[in-house]
């Protein structure tokens, strides 16, 4: 028999996408809420497939999710899933669409019958979300522009992913006249690559939306999703041990979060008819 969350340690689940450093990050988010009296595990997946499974089922009370994963649980618990906090790095974040200063494109009029490089059909900020603003704007990708097809990364998960840089390089190589990235990977691309500002437009950014976020599960308690918050944004970044985890996990706070920052994102995997799939 399973002991219920009240009789055992809070059970954190999460992906080992940076296995360098995910057991330093964990040790420390975990060690923080021993020292606020809350008893913690954690449980790290090789995929979010695995791991919203589990959360879903009750197995994981808590999830620390990619934005995908996070709103096809909020989708799959039918209202049972709560966002409870992410990271201030993933509040207001964008996609960008750019190209390059001699490309000839200004606005989105110019990308008609032009090659564009984008992610995955289901990746949230390479496909679903620009997709889905772009046709409201008046531009259909998969009908008024040519698609680059780009070899996708393989990565120690097994997982395949069209990723901002594979985008990016092929933009600068000129095998795509413009591409989207996530807004946070634009100035280390640029820099990689020896490129002023100058050398890439912006030609389109999207609404501002949410992006990964700690996701409770459904018989994950009131009481506990508010204490388990309360406790997490507690982390003073001027610790050196907390500094350091934060820095790894490329945030400078937690800060609290509601369902909100995904109703554009969920809207996009309704549409597009890819309710229940991650990757």
């Amino acid at each position: 028999m399973t002991a219920s969350a009240s009789e055992r340690p809070l059970l954190i689940g999460a992906t080992a996408s940076d296995p360098r450093h995910s057991v330093m990050i964990w040790n420390t988010i975990r060690g923080h809420f021993a020292a606020n009296g809350i008893p913690v595990e954690y449980a790290l997946y090789s995929t979010y497939d695995a791991l919203c499974d589990h959360l879903l089922r009750g197995i994981v009370d808590i999830a620390w999710n990619a934005p995908m994963a996070h709103a096809q649980s909020l989708l799959a618990g039918g209202g049972r899933c709560r966002t409870l906090a992410m990271r201030d790095t993933d509040d207001g974040v964008h996609t960008l669409l750019v190209a390059r200063a001699d490309a000839g494109i200004e606005g989105l009029d110019d990308l008609r019958g032009r090659r564009v490089a984008m992610g995955v059909d289901v990746s949230s900020e390479l496909w679903l979300l620009p997709a889905a603003e772009l046709r409201a704007a008046g531009l259909d990708p998969t009908t008024d522009c040519d698609l680059v097809d780009l070899e996708p990364t393989r990565y120690p998960n097994l997982q395949e992913w069209v990723d901002d840089r594979t985008i990016f390089e092929a933009v600068v190589d000129g095998r795509a006249d413009a591409g989207v990235i996530f807004e946070p990977w634009l100035s280390p691309l640029r820099r990689r690559h020896g490129l002023e500002p100058d050398d890439i437009t912006e030609v389109w950014r999207s609404t501002p939306y949410s992006h990964c976020a700690f996701t409770g599960g459904p018989d994950l308690d009131q009481t506990t999703a508010d204490r388990f918050v309360e406790v997490l944004l507690s982390m003073n970044p001027e610790d050196p041990e907390i500094a350091e985890m934060m820095r790894r996990e490329h945030l400078s706070a937690w800060v609290p979060a509601t369902d909100s920052g995904w109703v554009t994102l969920m809207t996009a995997i309704r549409d597009a008819g890819l309710e229940g799939r991650v990757w």
